[in-house]
């Protein structure tokens, strides 16, 4: 990105963002302001309309519990009157039905008087008897109404003694074509508990009417549902109400009659249309003031870069062969004036700094033939170990030949430059020319077991990993065979990945020193400087640095122990034929 962007952008954030951050917290605590209001609100007009209609619930309960208490003309109560209407034989006559009516109308017609909204008291006995009382004639029962094969009596009768509530809808019992909504309950005897029958309360839908508390229907919405049936009691919804704005409050509480439930949704952008203007007002004043401070920044931000873009070119197009430079803008005194002078002076000493870089490269071309006249001659120590072990064999000393021809060995594999890969076959050798001379250090202390299938042998690994990790398992597991006698080496395959196992029976590791060891597997090792690595670089760390390079993630070591039972570490690499 250009200068001139950075620092137009850098003016823009220094001016932009207070501006940013005033508006918008003022724009929140106007909001917060108004959702304030709206809150209070919301929570009168819920808890009022909770009120109002729990109490138009608890009139109709207390109707039908004052009708199964309320006792007259030598009858203790309405228990009393039911009685004989148990069964379809329970030995009443035309009199009793006659007499039971005459009860039921002047008790009925006093609550019906009393409470405009209430269309009709029924009461269904088990006899097949119904006794009633309605505020006109268009509530009178059909007829032709069956209500032993109604769902809504079976209904209520498996509610024992529960309220069940019909929804609200033009119910084909009735004469009247109007809708309503009833509230049913089983009565039973107190004495025997035999069934008296269904005692029913039939209501206009002003029962649960709210309008009278709504003073904005166009903005909140009340309904009253029964949550087992879905079915709506009330509601004052209309297609202008916009409930689906996530911003829009929502209340919802159960009603004394637990399976009714009263939902309030109060929609916000309605609510909050007469304050849009303010607030998009404030708005528009951010806007044109954040406007104003791009553009002063713009050619603020312009004149200011002007001169480094002159010199930027400059830089670009300078020729390598010409380191003369000059410019009207050398002779300001300000940081400007310094930056071109500066990298006039620094052109000449770029000048004579080119002139002394070949010298520089011949000389360490020189001390690097010097480093590498001053190696040994790998030929001779090989002509030497073999001189060795020939005197040996002629001078019958065993250890000595075995230990001169296993050091030849393994220095000469050590060196061999073909591949950085071998196969199993060759690194075991290799393990076998080390343990040859630790068994005569050692005096035959320990022992090597080797328990690597035959069709493993083929199989390729980096060179010197297995001899570090057996000689690892004979200083320190075995405590140079102090500690332990046997050191195994394993190998199987697990999917596409060469498992090979150093174990060792000597005398394990604590848990800290094992966390320890597992934790420098993970770091990447260090150099002191050139060609010399630091302590922690050596042996296992050294092997897994090596696998991870040469392999990737997921391949190298991992190592397990336990106190006094010995230690085991595995080479994971992956199966290349």
């Amino acid at each position: 990105m250009k200068l001139r962007y950075k620092i137009f952008l850098m003016f823009a954030a220094l001016s932009a963002i207070p501006l940013i951050i005033m508006t918008y917290f003022a724009y929140q605590r106007y909001q917060e302001t108004i959702d304030m209001q709206v809150s209070t609100y919301a929570e009168t007009l819920f808890d009022n309309a909770l009120n109002e209609t729990n109490s138009s619930i608890d009139d109709i309960e207390r109707t039908i519990s004052y009708l199964t208490l309320f006792s007259s003309e030598g009858k203790y109560s309405l228990s009393e009157w039911l009685r004989p209407f148990t069964s379809e034989n329970g030995g009443y006559t035309s009199y009793d039905i006659q007499q039971t009516y005459r009860y039921c109308n002047s008790v009925f017609g006093n609550l019906l008087l009393s409470d405009s909204r209430i269309n009709g008291i029924y009461i269904f006995t088990p006899s097949g008897v119904l006794f009633s009382s309605c505020s006109s004639s268009e509530w009178n029962m059909d007829n032709k109404y069956d209500y032993t094969v109604s769902e809504w009596y079976h209904t209520t009768l498996s509610l024992n003694g529960k309220f069940y509530i019909s929804s609200l809808e033009d119910h084909d019992m009735f004469l009247s074509n109007n809708p309503s909504v009833f509230l049913s309950k089983s009565m039973t005897d107190i004495y025997n508990h035999e069934l008296l029958g269904v005692i029913m309360v039939d209501c206009s839908p002003e029962i649960f009417d709210l309008n009278n508390l709504n003073a904005m229907p166009e903005t909140v919405e009340l309904s009253i549902y029964n949550q087992e049936t879905g079915n709506i009691l009330y509601t004052n919804a209309t297609e202008g109400t916009n409930l689906n704005d996530p911003r829009s409050i929502s209340m919802e509480s159960e009603l004394s009659l637990p399976v009714l439930k009263l939902k309030a949704v109060y929609d916000y952008s309605g609510l909050h249309k007469d304050y849009d203007l303010t607030g998009t007002l404030l708005i528009i004043v951010a806007v044109l003031f954040l406007t104003i401070f791009l553009i002063l920044g713009w050619f603020a931000s312009a004149n200011l870069v002007k001169p480094i873009e002159e010199l930027s070119r400059t830089m670009s197009s300078q020729n390598a062969d010409y380191f003369e430079f000059t410019s009207p803008y050398m002779n300001r005194t300000d940081e400007i004036g310094t930056l071109y002078n500066e990298y006039a002076e620094m052109l000449k000493t770029l000048e004579k700094s080119i002139q002394n870089e070949y010298q520089h490269k011949l000389i360490s071309l020189d001390s690097q033939m010097k480093y590498l006249e001053a190696y040994i001659n790998t030929h001779f120590l090989f002509n030497t170990l073999e001189s060795i072990n020939s005197m040996a064999e002629l001078n019958d000393n065993e250890p000595i030949a075995v230990m001169s021809l296993a050091l030849g060995n393994m220095f000469r594999y050590s060196i061999k430059t073909e591949s950085e890969v071998v196969t199993v076959a060759d690194e075991l050798n290799h393990v076998n020319d080390y343990v040859s001379i630790q068994l005569i250090r050692f005096s035959n202390k320990f022992k090597l077991e080797l328990d690597i299938p035959e069709e493993l042998y083929n199989q390729h690994i980096l060179k010197i990993v297995l001899q570090p990790l057996v000689e690892n398992a004979i200083i320190h597991g075995l405590d140079s065979c102090s500690k332990g006698d046997t050191v195994t080496v394993s190998g199987r395959k697990e999917g596409d990945v060469l498992c090979i196992d150093v174990s060792d029976n000597g005398q394990g590791m604590e848990d800290a020193a094992l966390s320890e060891l597992r934790e420098s597997l993970n770091h990447t090792a260090s150099f002191t400087e050139l060609g010399h690595r630091t302590k922690q670089s050596i042996g296992l760390k050294n092997i897994h640095s090596r696998i991870e390079l040469y392999y990737g993630k997921g391949y190298g070591l991992s190592i397990a122990s336990e106190k006094e039972k010995g230690t085991t570490v595995t080479v994971r690499v992956p199966v290349i034929m």
